[in-house]
């Protein structure tokens, strides 16, 4: 028995002591009864002189702590701890290891900063702490370990620069500090590494230029310096000695200028990344040289010019990532690729952080390639191991070849936003793997096929956008997978097929702006995962209670604008308490709405947009409505709501945000359908929809996407009273159109709150009294329309108030204004007169003290006797106020409605009260 053994005994159970946990009874026969055998504890090797000289505990899921007890083994040669759940610090202690050739503790969760001591393993060849915790400086002690074959400090959160002082390491064959947040520039020196095969810098922060002199590695099979900050040209030099390299990623930096032609000599190149760079110029026409290559992504950078025919020498090529550049031409140079499983030359998928390890499927939004001419049945068919086809944004014309129906691999095919016509070939029904087909944004024709119920394994279709016939397929509803069904701005016609309640997972419908007839089936309720149900703009009857929306609890949107739908409001709405969006507007719907009051809690609390607008909706407007907090469209206009305003409105709490919320809102835009807003859905799933409203004059489509909208409509009604000085709490107003009701009063000074309002419209009412001068402050105010009311006094000046809108904002109407821009001149009155004017501005519970009333009685009696004795003197005054007709024509133009016929109303009411 040596002498030292028993300490060694003592240091594995002090170790041991340490850890909590561990797997397959690993450390079980670790104890102090057998510490004399201690070279037979499992995980443990000795030499012949009883010294341990390996300990391999990787992967037992030991939980614990390392403390210094194992630096007490002199004699050890390999300590693996990999692949455990190791929680502390790495002991100082090791670096008394002298004879220590491998440290592996790569991936568990050990933090602080890398010792200094480790730089005291002069015999050490693997050193890996890649996949921990460890933060600080990467030391330059580590450089004395001159017989380092591979180092490892990867996915670590290692800062500051690469120490120059690596370039001694002259055995270094693995260098990997991938994923830290290293700084600077790459150091010249680590061209010294001339045995190095490979050298992965990926994922920091490093910057500068590329170091020519690692040109001359002539060992490297794998260089990443993808997502860093470098820049200037890549390899300036003519060649490089990378004869044996495999795969190169400088993805993700600042490169610029041409493409490094140097690369068309590594002929020993399988994969190479560029993408997400600034490359401008062409590809040379020697790429074809590369005849190893399996993958190429030059994505998103700025290169122009046509495929060089020479790529159809790539036959081992299996991606080819093109997408987002200038390229023209046509598809020519692919035609020998028979491997091809994942193209893509288009704009569909957008994504801002992309790195090599998820590529696939994934593309940025920066420029668009052109390429043009037509898909032959010849060329598909070159491809048959194709599995991503993304032809997307493009400049295809012709048909859709049918032979697309042979590539029997096909998981995704986007052939939407390019000039293709004619028919759907039947032949897709064939792909069998097909997940993703997206059609739209073409100029398709005909009727959808029956064929594509064939395709079992297919979760998103989109066809919208085209000038596709006929009817959807009732067979739809055998596509179980389907979550995502867009076939909105075509010409459908027939009914909306019951068998689509049979689609469980379907996610999103949207069918709207077709020519569909009848009902909306009941069926749509058995959909639960639904989502977004758009059916606006067909043609659809009947009404909308038949669906039970207690069973469509996750919908957040529903819009069934533009149809001919009657009925009463649909109550079971209530229950969908993820809505976002609900509008009804543009139909028949009647009765009025009822109040939620059987609901122990507040209902619709997420609801964002409501649009009833354009029904026959009756009666006062129920209290819930006034108690959504999120509301930030509320859409009454052009119905028969009749009451009076809520003095509370500190329920609308969208409505006083100064800024709506980050994750929802919306933007102003011309009616359109352009699926380029529409991601492939999935992860960071959006909302999209549009609203319709009056503002400014007009009526305005918005789109939910990210930007600010909140606006009130109740124009075209018949409510009455005076405007609440609650309005002015509702501070992030951009809209507010209350045109063509009954409401009076004067204008509360509050609206000068409204510091954000860009519109609004008080036109074709009773409101009477002064333009509140606090008006004057709202800079944000385009529009403005206060036409057909009883206002009186001068127009504000202050803040160019009286230039900025011009006569249409005031008359007709207003008799009593004055000033500009109107021609009317305002009268200087004296000081009595300005009292009086100032008491008519003030607010009407001001007036409304016992000395106002009897001035007022006193001043009426006089001037009935003054009025009814100028009468029975003056035939023709009489007979001029008895026909007001003439004087009240210019009125007449806003309708049954509008204030024309309330103007001559009022004066019949004022000749009815003189007696004449």
């Amino acid at each position: 028995m040596c002498c030292h053994c028993p300490r060694e005994a003592d240091a594995l159970l002090q170790f041991k002591a340490e850890i909590e946990n561990y797997t397959d009874n690993a450390l079980v026969g670790w104890t102090t009864g057998n510490r004399s055998t201690y070279c037979s504890w499992t995980r443990v090797i000795c030499n012949d002189e009883l010294h341990v000289i390996s300990l391999n505990f990787s992967g037992l899921k030991m939980i614990g702590r390392l403390g210094p007890s194992l630096g007490k083994l002199e004699y050890l040669e390999d300590l693996d701890l990999s692949h455990n759940f190791l929680f502390s610090e790495l002991p100082v202690e090791w670096g008394r290891l002298q004879r220590l050739q491998t440290l592996n503790v790569h991936d568990n969760f050990l933090y602080g900063s890398i010792p200094e001591e480790l730089g005291l393993l002069s015999d050490l060849e693997v050193l890996d702490l890649g996949s921990n915790k460890m933060i600080g400086p990467i030391p330059k002690s580590i450089a004395n370990c001159t017989k380092l074959r591979y180092l490892d400090f990867s996915r670590n959160i290692l800062m500051g620069p690469i120490p120059r002082e690596y370039g001694q390491l002259v055995n270094l064959e693995y260098l990997k500090f991938l994923t830290n947040s290293l700084t600077g520039s790459i150091p010249s020196e680590l061209g010294n590494l001339t045995k190095i095969k490979s050298l992965d810098l990926g994922m920091n922060a490093l910057e500068g230029e590329f170091p020519v002199e690692l040109a001359s590695l002539s060992e490297l099979n794998c260089l990443n310096l993808g997502t860093n900050f470098l820049n200037g040209s890549f390899l300036t030099v003519e060649s490089t000695s990378w004869s044996q390299l495999e795969r190169l990623f400088i993805d993700g930096n600042n490169f610029s200028g041409g493409f490094p032609r140097a690369v068309t000599a590594m002929t020993a190149l399988r994969r190479f990344y560029m993408f997400n760079n600034e490359f401008t110029g062409g590809l040379p026409e020697n790429l074809g040289q590369l005849a190893n290559f399996r993958e190429f992504s030059f994505r998103s950078n700025q290169l122009d010019g046509e495929l060089p025919d020479s790529l159809n020498n790539c036959t081992q090529l299996t991606m080819l990532d093109a997408a987002s550049n200038r390229l023209t031409g046509t598809l020519d140079p692919l035609r020998n690729l028979s491997l091809l499983s994942d193209m893509n030359l288009g704009s569909s998928y957008r994504s801002k952080s992309i790195t090599y390890e998820n590529l696939r499927g994934h593309i940025s939004d920066l420029f668009f390639n052109s390429f043009t001419g037509t898909l032959t049945d010849d060329v598909i068919l070159q491809w048959p191991l194709l599995q991503h086809l993304y032809l997307d944004t493009d400049a295809f014309t012709g048909l859709i070849p049918k032979a697309m129906g042979n590539l029997s691999h096909l998981k995704d095919l986007l052939l939407n936003d390019n000039d293709f016509r004619g028919p759907i070939p039947a032949e897709l029904g064939k792909l069998s793997n097909l997940t993703i087909l997206f059609l739209q944004n073409n100029e398709l024709s005909g009727p959808i096929p029956t064929s594509l119920a064939d395709l079992k394994s297919i979760q998103q279709i989109n066809l919208s956008n085209n000038s596709l016939t006929g009817g959807i397929p009732p067979e739809f509803g055998g596509l179980v997978s389907l979550t995502y069904l867009r076939l909105h701005v075509n010409a459908l016609t027939g009914g909306i097929p019951p068998e689509l309640g049979q689609l469980q997972n379907m996610v999103y419908l949207i069918l709207n702006s077709n020519n569909l007839k009848g009902t909306i089936p009941a069926s749509l309720a058995n959909c639960s995962s639904l989502i977004n149900i758009r059916l606006s703009n067909n043609e659809l009857t009947g009404t909308v209670t038949q669906i039970d929306f207690l069973q469509l609890r996750s919908l957040e949107s529903f819009s069934v604008n533009g149809n001919q739908l009657v009925g009463g409001f649909p109550v079971s709405v209530y229950s969908c308490t993820s809505l976002k969006l609900l509008d009804l507007s543009s139909n028949g719907f009647s009765g009025e709405l009822p109040d939620n009051y059987e609901y122990s809690q507040p209902v619709l609390r997420d609801l964002r947009v409501l649009g009833l607008s354009s029904n026959k909706f009756g009666g006062s407007v129920p209290g819930w409505i006034w108690k959504l907090p999120e509301l930030q469209v509320l859409d009454l206009s052009h119905n028969l709501f009749t009451g009076v305003w809520p003095t509370n409105l500190s329920g609308l709490e969208g409505f006083s945000r100064l800024e709506a919320s980050p994750d929802d809102a919306w933007v102003s835009s011309s009616v359109n359908n352009n699926d380029n807003l529409t991601q492939v859905e999935g992860a960071g799933r959006k909302l999209f929809d549009e609203i319709s409203i009056d503002a400014k004059g007009s009526r305005l489509v918005y789109e939910y996407v990210l930007t600010t909208l909140i606006s009130i409509d109740l124009s075209y009604n018949l409510l009455s009273g005076r405007l609440p000085y609650a309005l002015g709490a509702l501070r992030g107003l951009t809209y507010l159109n209350l045109a063509h009701n009954n409401f009076s009063g004067e204008i509360p000074q509050v609206f000068g709150d409204l510091l954000g309002l860009e519109s609004l419209d008080l036109s074709a009412n009773y409101h009477t009294g002064k333009i509140p001068a606090m008006l004057t402050t709202i800079s944000s105010l385009g529009y403005l329309n206060l036409s057909y009311n009883f206002l009186e006094g001068e127009i504000p000046t202050a803040n160019a108030f009286s230039t900025r809108y011009d006569i249409s904002s005031f008359k007709p109407g207003n008799d009593q204004l004055c000033g500009a821009p109107l021609e009317t001149t305002c009268v200087v009155q004296n000081s009595n007169a300005s009292v009086s004017s100032a008491t008519l501005g003030a607010p009407w519970s001001e007036l409304q003290d016992g000395t106002f009333w009897r001035a007022f009685e006193i001043g009426t009696a006089i001037g009935v006797v003054i009025v009814l004795g100028t009468l029975s003197t003056i035939p023709f005054t009489r007979r001029w106020l008895l026909h007001p007709q003439n004087s009240a024509r210019r009125f007449k133009e806003a309708g049954p409605r509008g204030p024309a016929g309330a103007y001559e109303v009022r004066h019949t009411h004022v000749l009815l009260l003189l007696g004449l």
